[in-house]
């Protein structure tokens, strides 16, 4: 059975296997790679996942659910008032239609997966993610950060020797490593990043903009209304790639408003988000002590760094000490490499013989009786590791010893992420400092963290596995069980709903006359789907599908603003 590797996206998801000698991406139910991390759970129960839940943002508000990856491994619960979902669960959900979509493409039973995590995904949220995955019934061994996915991609088809940056902003986050590679060795020097910042807060600043000048309250507004005010502020940001100018028109109650906005004009209202973006960058090159003239080049992957304002904004910063390349296809980058991850695991092919060594996202350590931080394993240092550090008494007869774990880079050891506690209690008494305790760390390459802590009498080991946040071994049985009850829509019938929900959505921004053509298509489609089967069903859904593209085309676009007009007049008027 094959390991597929999965880019579990804020924005898309999508799967990869390593195929005749090379990565070959998963096409999903419509034979798109991409599919939108987006859940939708139905009346019934039942669960739509991808471009289905993403039309029902605007049409089912309440029931849907996006951008939880942002979530991973914290407390907030999503609900639609009869039942609420951590976000490892609904990632199971989309986890699932992307092994079910890889069964299907394969033509064999999928268990076992390798997924990308963002570099600085904590310890609560690489749990949550391999939660996910069982959830989803995936075996999840081994997680792999997204810039060190692109990093093996890029380097597989380069093979010299360089030292590059890898600037992976995608749709809800943002990633940044530094790494030299060599032969077939593929080696992250340090990583940094933002978990919170990503091509998602553009289309908020879009939307706030709009809500600015068309002087709209959005607490005004239904959620529905909010979501397409979000949509069509996605679509601005987009086409904002392919020229300076973009215009929308937004249907609220009725009544047209209209959507613009230029590049410059997001450049001015982007600012600190571009402030943001700058600051892991110089954290890489500081970590690593190096001089920008020393790299080779900035790479550029993410859906989100298509933007032109990005890649202006990273060429400008450099200036002309480094070469900015936007990877090829930028969304399926990470992809690629984590399909190669996967074959690596299995040792296939020739891709088992490249090495890739990843480094620890933070630093780990214990706490000191003033209650700072000690790191015993130092952020950026290669994995696997193993760090051994001796600590004292501090009082005379002393016979016990806490060493609380911590995750973090913050000099009060509490500022940090506490993921255990070992204690020793057995300490001969002795006067104060004559007592010595050797810790050992081992950190794996799978985030697996195996403590050893020994004085003169008594030795105690513990793998930390963090119970602070998340489910149970039972809970986590227990929800298997339950999810598994909840079917994911068949994706015979997925195209139909799909219909169904852009139907409805355009329903509620377009003419009287287009909503009657809607209205009566619909009824028609429904009554053939209950009386009739085959292909005469598909035949009605390609010719319904193409009445509502032709509606959704050709929705009133002026285009940007263009002052010549006046120029013409007075030309007509001489005449």
């Amino acid at each position: 059975m094959a390991v597929i590797g999965i880019d579990l996206g804020t924005t898309n998801s999508l799967a990869g296997v390593w195929q005749d000698g090379k990565v070959v991406l998963i096409p999903n139910a419509f034979g798109e790679y991409l599919t939108p991390s987006v859940v939708g759970i139905g009346k019934n129960q039942e669960v739509f996942v991808g471009s289905v839940a993403k039309e029902m943002l605007a049409t089912q508000p309440y029931d849907t659910f996006r951008e939880f990856k942002r979530n991973m491994g914290t407390n907030f619960l999503y609900g639609n008032g009869r039942k609420k979902y951590r976000a490892e669960e609904l990632s199971a959900f989309v986890l699932r239609r992307l092994k079910e979509d890889a069964e299907k493409f394969l033509g064999e039973e999928v268990t076992e997966a390798v997924i990308s995590v963002p570099a600085y995904f904590d310890d609560n949220k690489r749990n949550a993610t391999k939660n996910a995955g069982r959830l989803a019934g995936l075996k999840v061994e081994r997680l792999i950060n997204e810039p060190s996915a692109v990093a093996l991609k890029h380097h597989t088809a380069e093979r010299g020797a360089e030292s590059f940056i890898v600037f992976d902003f995608g749709g809800g986050t943002l990633d940044v490593s530094l790494v030299e590679a060599f032969d077939n060795v593929v080696e992250i020097q340090a990583v940094a990043g933002d978990n919170y910042l990503g091509g998602k807060d553009f289309n908020e600043i879009i939307a706030q903009d709009f809500y600015e000048q068309n002087q709209i309250s959005e607490a005004y507004l239904t959620k529905n209304e909010q979501e397409n005010v979000l949509k069509e502020a996605e679509a601005v940001k987009k086409e904002l790639t392919d020229k300076n100018e973009a215009e929308r028109q937004v249907y609220i109650k009725g009544e047209a408003y209209t959507l613009k906005m230029t590049n410059q004009r997001l450049i001015h209202l982007s600012a600190e988000l571009f402030s943001r973006m700058a600051k892991p960058i110089a954290k890489v090159i500081n970590m690593v002590g190096i001089e920008l003239e020393e790299l080779d080049k900035v790479i550029l992957v993410g859906g989100s760094s298509k933007m032109p304002v990005v890649q202006q904004y990273i060429k400008g910063l450099l200036g002309d000490k480094v070469p900015v390349v936007l990877e090829e296809n930028p969304d399926e980058s990470v992809a690629y490499g984590v399909g190669m991850a996967a074959a690596i695991k299995e040792r296939t092919g020739d891709i088992k013989d490249m090495l890739l060594t990843d480094i620890c996202p933070f630093s780990l350590g214990t706490e000191l009786y003033d209650g700072s931080f000690s790191p015993v394993i130092e952020k950026n240092e290669t994995l696997p590791c193993k760090r051994t550090m001796y600590y004292t008494t501090v009082r005379n007869n002393q016979i016990t010893m806490n060493f609380p774990i911590y995750q973090g880079e913050n000099i009060k050891a509490s500022d940090n992420l506490k993921i255990g506690e070992i204690n020793l209690k057995r300490l001969p008494k002795a006067p104060e400092g004559e007592q010595v305790v050797k810790v050992t760390f081992i950190y794996d390459i799978n985030g697996i963290l195996d403590v050893n802590i020994e004085s003169s009498v008594e030795k105690v080991h513990k793998v930390i596995v963090n119970k602070q946040i998340g489910l149970s071994e039972k809970e986590l049985e227990k929800r298997v069980e339950q999810l598994e009850k909840m079917p994911l829509h068949p994706w015979e019938k997925e195209e139909n709903r799909l219909l169904f929900e852009k139907a409805e959505r355009l329903y509620e921004q377009t003419t009287p006359k287009n909503r009657q053509v809607i209205q009566e298509c619909l009824r028609y489609f429904k009554e053939l789907l209950i009386n009739t089967k085959g292909r005469k069903v598909r035949q009605e859904y390609v010719r319904i599908m193409a009445i509502l593209d032709y509606i959704e085309q050709n929705q009133v676009d002026f285009g940007p603003y263009d002052e010549t007009f006046w120029q013409k007049e007075e030309e007509d008027t001489d005449e």
